[in-house]
């Protein structure tokens, strides 16, 4: 048995080295169309997320509370984030396209599989499952969309798979809201789901390509420069473990404040996404439709805004300085808007509020990600889907102890405002105060993250010609710029 699957093992490898790596750097449109594939498979990793419209669906036909499923869900996002951490190492060492063409098959088949389950913990199995699958290849996509993308156009490149990220959510509303008329049970709805993973499955798995392990270790400025090498110019470099691979990475203090910081400012977008509707109902008064637009103006704009903060960001050739002023002007509207929860805004000034919010947070945070791949980059080229690795189990701790803290925090200072003035229950006011406080600590992560930004050295202004080196390798993030 062991030696008819290191057999096939070896088989697998010997297709991937011949058919699907490319020998030399890819330009132009045939780039781009490589980093549209990985947008495409982002959607399909993403789609154990799209919780929201089938839960109603699930909740009374699986026979469970929402409590069980919080629990479930606080589980599962630890499920992934750990599970990233080893998929990132794999992808740096055995190439990204691998990794991701068999955890798509394996998705896409456990997305069918949810047609058996039959109650809670059958649920919990197959849910849990795709969690731990689709963390497995979330360092490949990061490090792969580095591979593609020169750092003249490194930031867009991250616009277009952020881009992938927040188009699966919209998906996961969207085709539901479209089809659930006419198919109104989930069962039908996961048949649904799982073509639509499979189309955009089959050009993945037909045409999306890895670079050859050399050329992933080139440090390319633009395009041109890779045309002028292929990979049997370059000498071959790689992490030897995964433990090798963590300790080259998490052994800097610069990495840990990176991450920490721009986990604690999308802070934001982590309410909005997951306690938005709520957040508007109790401390504003409004209905739930309404508080539902009210909290999708936010993703209009944060979507429409990825690629062009991006774009801007390789125009100008800097990504600190960008991010800091946008997370400054963050900071601003979240200190206004916490003055001015009681009396409610109106509908048009909270529209205003959350539309600039989705704005300025995508122009922040994307600039970042590009200066966090090009930061790992300069650490060592083997890093990038580790590196990506790491930030998505820092991301997701965060999200799964959150949403505990965030409800705890809330309910007690409203519970307290409502004792205060003896009230049954809170009311308004009560509310508005408890969301209030954790609006403040929203606008503690955005302080950490400007504070994490100017605590990294350097970085300030485009590189120069003289800090880079034969094959085009800025020099590393030691000495700054």
């Amino acid at each position: 048995m062991a030696t008819a699957l290191q057999v096939e093992s070896g088989r697998l490898k010997g297709y991937f080295a011949t058919h699907r790596t490319l020998e030399a750097y890819p330009t132009g449109w045939y780039r781009w169309w490589m980093l549209l594939l990985t947008v495409f498979a982002t959607i399909v990793s993403f789609y154990e997320f799209g919780l929201s419209s089938m839960l109603p669906l699930w909740m009374p036909a699986l026979h469970f509370s929402i409590k069980d499923f919080s629990w479930f869900l606080t589980g599962a996002v630890f499920l992934s984030g750990f599970s990233a951490m080893a998929g990132g190492p794999l992808a740096d060492r055995h190439g990204r396209v691998v990794v991701i063409d068999v955890c798509l098959a394996i998705m896409i088949l456990l997305t069918f599989a949810n047609l058996l389950m039959t109650g809670f913990w059958s649920f919990v199995a197959i849910r849990g499952s795709m969690n731990l699958v689709a963390g497995l290849m979330w360092g490949a996509l990061g490090g792969l969309t580095r591979d593609m993308s020169p750092r003249v156009s490194r930031a867009a490149a991250f616009g277009l798979l952020t881009v992938g990220a927040v188009g699966c959510q919209w998906l996961w509303v969207f085709v539901p809201g479209l089809t659930l008329r006419s198919f109104p049970t989930w069962r039908e709805q996961m048949v649904i789901m799982g073509l639509l993973a499979l189309v955009l499955y089959v050009p993945v798995v037909l045409w999306l390509k890895d670079l050859a392990p050399k050329l992933r270790l080139m440090v390319l400025s633009t395009e041109r420069t890779g045309e002028a090498f292929e990979s049997g110019d370059l000498p071959s470099e790689g992490p030897g473990s995964a433990m090798s691979a963590f300790g080259q990475l998490l052994g800097r203090w610069q990495i840990w404040l990176m991450v920490t910081g721009v986990v604690a400012f999308i802070t934001v977008a982590i309410t909005v996404q997951t306690f938005g509707p709520l957040m508007f109902e109790q401390a504003f008064g409004y209905d739930h439709a309404t508080a539902d637009r009210l909290a999708s103006y936010f993703w209009l704009l944060n979507g429409v805004m990825l690629v062009p903060a991006g774009m801007f960001s390789d125009w100008l050739g800097v990504r600190k300085p960008i991010s800091i002023v946008m997370a400054l002007l963050t900071f601003a509207i979240l200190l206004w808007w916490t003055q001015h929860f009681y009396p409610p805004l109106s509908a048009s000034a909270l529209t205003w509020v959350t539309l600039l919010l989705g704005a300025i947070t995508a122009a922040a945070f994307i600039p970042w990600t590009a200066l966090y791949s090009e930061y790992v980059e300069d650490i060592s080229p083997a890093l990038q889907a580790t590196g990506w690795s790491f930030f998505q189990l820092i991301y997701r701790t965060w999200v799964a102890f959150s949403a505990p803290v965030l409800t705890a925090v809330t309910a007690h200072y409203a519970l307290s405002e409502a004792s205060a003035h003896h009230l049954a229950k809170p009311d308004l006011r009560a509310w508005s105060i408890g969301w209030a406080t954790w609006m403040e600590v929203i606008i503690a992560g955005t302080l950490l993250f400007v504070f994490s930004l100017f605590a990294l050295r350097g970085f300030w202004r485009p590189a120069t010609s003289s800090q880079r080196s034969a094959h085009g390798a800025p020099a590393r993030a030691a000495a700054g710029r």
